[in-house]
């Protein structure tokens, strides 16, 4: 994998990302990105792009017993996943139980420990909390919004395919995420994007370019 074009997708949003993974013709485009439930909670924070490290999750299971951590076996794989060569490492857990959107999946102390390894933004169907603090990490997340609280915390795996707002991430995708939302590209097409994003940037231009030209009206491009 060339992670000098991975990283260089920084360069683009990730709707024209999108555009240009539609354009390789080898996923349905209906699927594989994340809609209005998981949203950006720090959109200022730009873009992020990383290989996903991947988690489940339950803090909403009642309970007062002590479940085994799995938080060091996880921040682990995101260590050895950005290597020697600081690969950037997109964290994303899968929130599940009974109130999966409820579900405090970091606050600012783990968020400050994930960032050590490696971490450059968190991806979840759950909550966060502690958001100034995160922030100041800074550890930008993508969740279904903020909680105050959680109950025991629940591993139930880490380094496995989860489903996140409908989308399936497997260890190793590349995650690209900004203000408009969150994008899983399939590890195999993600030497690809690169040129592809570049195409759909020109082909914008060049719209705009002929939109705003002297003299185009609504009926002038009717005709065209």
């Amino acid at each position: 994998m060339d992670w000098q074009k991975i990283k260089a997708l920084t360069e683009f949003d990730t709707p024209t990302v999108a555009n240009g993974l539609e354009l390789l013709g080898t996923r349905d485009p209906s699927i594989g990105y994340c809609g209005p439930d998981v949203r950006a909670l720090m959109p200022d924070m730009g873009v992020r792009v990383g290989i996903a490290v991947t988690a489940r999750m339950d803090t909403t299971s009642a309970g007062m017993d002590n479940p085994k951590s799995l938080f060091k076996d996880w921040i682990r794989l995101m260590h050895e996943a950005a290597g020697k060569d600081g690969v950037p490492v997109i964290a994303v857990i899968e929130s599940v139980g009974p109130r999966p959107r409820y579900t405090v999946t970091i606050g600012d102390g783990m968020g400050t420990i994930m960032r050590m390894a490696g971490a450059v933004g968190y991806v979840t169907n759950g909550s966060i909390r502690d958001i100034e603090g995160v922030r100041g990490v800074p550890l930008p997340c993508w969740a279904a919004g903020l909680s105050p609280m959680h109950g025991r915390i629940r591993w139930l795996d880490v380094g496995s395919p989860v489903m996140v707002d409908g989308v399936t991430v497997n260890p190793g995708d590349i995650i690209h995420a900004d203000a408009n939302g969150v994008l899983a590209i399939p590890r195999a097409d993600a030497d690809k994007v690169y040129e592809q994003a570049m195409i759909v940037r020109a082909k914008e231009a060049a719209l705009f370019t002929r939109l705003g030209a002297p003299g185009m009206t609504i009926d002038r491009w009717l005709d065209e």
